[in-house]
């Protein structure tokens, strides 16, 4: 018997998170659930299995680390955490919107 690393499935992984993948290492611009809105420079972008993980910096005078992340049930929420000064992360919000930032 061969076993072999479980593929993710595509209809399980988070579309947000797709469409992040697909844009890095491009920058995007995201919609948070309050309706604000944040660019990020994308550093990269990956998945383990279904879940993602992105590191970005923000295109503004924050230049804290940022994370992106799906969380919760498959297939999740994706939301942004900012470094902290001391360590570790905060929740900046929950993503509901990706777009390509036009540079041209």
């Amino acid at each position: 018997m061969t076993l072999r690393p479980r593929q993710p499935s595509l209809g399980s992984m988070n579309a947000l998170a797709k469409r992040i993948y697909n844009i890095a290492p491009d920058s995007i611009r995201v919609t948070f659930a309050d309706d604000s809105t944040a660019t990020f420079e994308m550093q990269s972008a990956e998945f383990f299995q279904d879940d993602f993980q992105g590191i970005a910096t923000p295109l503004d005078d924050d230049d804290r680390e940022h994370r992106i992340v799906t969380v919760g049930p498959d297939p999740g929420q994706v939301v942004v955490g900012r470094e902290r000064e001391g360590g570790g992360f905060e929740e900046v919000g929950e993503i509901v919107a990706v777009e390509a930032v036009d540079d041209s």
